[in-house]
């Protein structure tokens, strides 16, 4: 103890003010930590899985690999560097664009340089044209025709581009829900702007009908059998695999007809899935042929809401099936909920993870699956093996969301479980804080909200006990006070729409004190983004404000946040509407400042001296990465006091 009084003597009445300024670098980590899964070591398992990914191929960076740019069901880009056949997530906001149904990316004006066209979110059916400029996404105009019209494509289905008369541009192509196909003819610019024309809704009088109906489609345009002209792959909504339709013109002029269709494919391995299969062809392996790769949006034959990416290698004119899961991430289906926890007191944080539903069995319930950390093995990252994929066993519904908290004070955690109907599940721990042993106590009395309950616990009142914070479906936050004690809680109604947060639907919170200040602040996650509430009255009067200092990048849609503390990493984990998780990274760009005042001075080194006897470790202050807070920790921030 001796060596703290010391160093606090050394820097009592030291208080040089210096330019630090708060200052946190948030970003998704694309490959923290490893999970092992039924025999798969997953190396990228935070990759936020895949609902309905609709994929496109372009060397964004010239380097001679295609990168690879997927669109799911929020309706944003993400982008994945190729690097030699391995993809490493850029960024899950691609050039700032969102709603989106559909994009298509290339050089339409021959410039050496991208241009995007997407559906339209100003004209329904319509088609934005965005320009790259000087590192810069600028929006042009919608695409007209000769008449200065908009053009009118249906939203349902995913066209293309191809050069179908080899004339060296680009025609559309885009289905429709009678079956055929919308051909516009590409006349070149006027102002800048691609012109299409409107040819016709039957092209080539092809016409195709799956199981006596005819839905969305998916089509591209490649050359399949090598006779230099393109033929057509085409995935719909009531097939479970693909057409092709064979060019037996030539590639100036196109013969198609019903006549020369294909209703499987590849031949030896034909795709079978869910139905409304996205075909696209790209050289992936750089062996100057085309490789096949399929995503699955999901038809009439229900949800395949994972092992829908597909990759058929081609060898010899021959695709040969290779995986259903090109991008390996974990995923859970649908809308998950993480949460880290010792939950067997060795010293590290395991991993559970709250479902929606299972369709491994009937009903298809949600279930809670637990991942062990089994330390620092592979690659010095952290990682988890899965232990049970239904750690409860019990029917709680759907949606589910746990959180751990010693709500009885008996130095071991308990478990409640918010679900999709608004309860909350209690579960008493009846073992001890090194083997759990969880005992269903039945659902909190007298809450019983709109929807998607997420529980939160945090000594609000500052009397020792637990209170209760709880998002909802309607955007607002519910506070239960603990009339209760730290023994024996009791739950009652302060407020439905506690310190008026109301964010669109579906709100959770985090409690998590992230600037130092020995109080806690709320993250409050919603169905598209996270809000910080900076707590500025402290232990004893909380109250939370919202802070614009704090930006989080673009996780999807109904995220769930917790964080993750070890000697090695900091950051929270975002749980996705898509199944699967993100790791978001927390740095701090500027050591010492923990008071988040801007200024780095003896009030920031009595904290950390506060946060050192306490033995509450942070990666986030641990100015030697030594995983310990110490005296060279206090010694390193006195030393950049003194240089400055």
């Amino acid at each position: 103890m001796k060596k703290f009084f010391f160093v606090s003597n050394i820097i009592i009445g030291i208080i040089l003010t210096s330019n630090f300024i708060f200052c946190y670098n948030i970003k998704i980590e694309s490959e923290f930590g490893k999970i092992i899964s039924n025999d798969i070591i997953y190396d990228n398992p935070f990759l936020g899985g895949f609902n309905k990914p609709k994929i496109h191929w372009v060397d964004w960076n010239k380097d001679g690999f295609s990168d690879l740019f997927i669109l799911d069901e929020d309706g944003k880009i993400r982008y994945f560097l190729n690097q030699n056949q391995s993809f490493a997530l850029q960024t899950t906001d691609f050039l700032g664009l969102s709603n989106l149904n559909w994009f298509f990316i290339y050089d339409f004006d021959s410039d050496n340089d991208y241009e995007i066209v997407t559906s339209s979110s100003i004209y329904l059916g319509g088609i934005s044209y965005y320009d790259f400029i000087d590192n810069e996404l600028v929006y042009v105009s919608e695409i007209i025709d000769e008449n200065n019209s908009y053009l009118d494509l249906d939203q349902s289905m995913i066209p293309t581009f191809s050069d179908i008369d080899a004339d060296g541009d680009l025609d559309l192509f885009s289905g429709n829900i009678i079956g055929t196909l919308n051909f516009f003819e590409n006349k070149g610019f006027s102002n800048d702007i691609p012109i299409f024309n409107y040819e016709t809704n039957f092209w080539q009088d092809i016409y195709i009908v799956g199981q006596s109906r005819h839905g969305a489609s998916a089509i591209s345009f490649i050359d399949l059998d090598g006779d230099l002209d393109l033929d057509l792959s085409w995935g719909d909504y009531f097939q479970q695999s693909l057409y092709i339709i064979w060019n037996i013109g030539d590639k100036f002029n196109p013969i198609m007809d019903n006549d020369n269709i294909l209703t499987q494919f590849p031949y030896e391995e034909p795709i079978f899935t869910a139905g409304l299969n996205l075909p696209s062809f790209v050289d992936i392996d750089n062996d100057d042929d085309n490789d096949l790769f399929v995503t699955t949006l999901s038809g009439a034959y229900g949800y395949q809401l994972t092992n829908n990416f597909a990759y058929y290698e081609n060898i010899g004119n021959s695709f040969t099936y290779q995986t259903n899961n090109f991008i390996e991430t974990i995923d859970h289906l649908t809308d998950v909920n993480p949460k880290f926890i010792d939950i067997d007191n060795d010293g590290d944080l395991d991993l559970f993870i709250g479902t929606n539903y299972d369709t491994s069995s009937f009903p298809w319930i949600g279930k809670i699956i637990f991942y062990e950390n089994k330390g620092f093995e592979l690659d010095n990252q952290p990682y988890w093996e899965i232990n049970n994929d239904d750690f409860l066993s019990i029917n709680l519904g759907n949606n589910l969301f746990p959180e751990f908290i010693d709500i009885d004070n008996d130095d071991d955690l308990d478990l409640f479980v918010g679900n999709y109907n608004g309860l909350i599940h209690y579960f008493k721990n009846i073992g001890t804080i090194n083997n759990y042993n969880f005992e269903y106590q039945g659902i909190l009395n007298d809450i019983d909200l709109q929807g998607y309950s997420t529980p939160e616990f945090i000594d609000i009142d500052n009397d020792s006990d637990f209170d209760l914070l709880v998002g909802c479906l309607d955007g607002k936050v519910y506070f239960y006070e603990n009339i209760g004690d730290k023994y024996n809680f009791n739950f009652s109604l302060v407020s439905s729409n506690y310190n008026n947060i109301n964010y669109e639907s579906r709100t959770s919170i985090l409690s998590f004190d992230l600037d130092f200040d020995q109080d806690e602040d709320l993250l409050v996650s919603s169905e598209n983004n996270i809000a910080f509430f900076e707590n500025i009255g402290g232990n004893l009067n909380n109250q939370f404000q919202l802070s614009n200092d704090l930006f989080f990048p673009f996780t999807g849609k109904n995220t769930s946040l917790d964080f993750y503390n070890s000697c090695s990493h900091a950051g929270f984990i975002a749980g996705i509407s898509t199944g699967g998780m993100y790791f978001i990274s927390l740095n701090n760009n500027s050591y010492g400042d923990l008071n988040n005042d801007s200024i780095l001075n003896i009030y920031d080194i009595i904290i950390l001296v506060e946060l050192v006897l306490s033995d509450n470790y942070s990666a986030l202050i641990d100015t030697n990465s030594d995983c310990s807070l110490d005296i060279v920790d206090i010694i390193d921030i006195v030393s950049i006091i003194l240089d400055n």
